[in-house]
């Protein structure tokens, strides 16, 4: 007598399936997260990058009399711009008046807090110019 046969799948091959699906999920999920930092940073460094623009464009706008007023040391920041203890970025603004005759070099620095450790840990952003002493 002739057995009938049954349709469907044995247990080991939904267990390797479901492995291999496992596998798909997690390779997913590790990319949309790594995705994710990236955009954060790269948001960062844009904030950061834009704030130290915005510091040297007034720089730009003030008289050589007042360049004084823009020197700051570690001040910590919101992404707006606004003082804040608790902020992401920390800027420090330096005016060297004695860079070359009539010249003067603003720098600015703004340093991002690393989001895990919440301390400031080297990841910055720097920018530079030079303007007339004299006007």
């Amino acid at each position: 007598m002739r057995t009938k046969r049954q349709n469907g799948f044995t247990l080991t091959e939904v267990m390797v399936a479901t492995l291999i699906l496992g596998l798909f999920i997690v390779g997913c999920y590790k990319m949309i997260v790594g995705a994710l930092w990236m955009n954060q940073s790269a948001r960062d460094h844009y904030v950061a990058i834009n704030m130290a623009d915005s510091r040297l464009e007034r720089a730009r706008n003030l008289q050589y009399a007042s360049y004084g007023q823009l020197m700051e040391t570690q001040l910590v920041m919101a992404a707006d711009g606004t003082p804040s203890v608790s902020g992401p970025y920390r800027r420090s603004t330096s005016v060297n008046t004695n860079y070359g005759v009539n010249l003067t070099e603003f720098v600015v620095q703004v340093d991002i807090r690393n989001h895990k450790t919440g301390v400031f840990d080297g990841v910055k952003e720097q920018l530079a110019t030079v303007l007339p002493s004299k006007q």
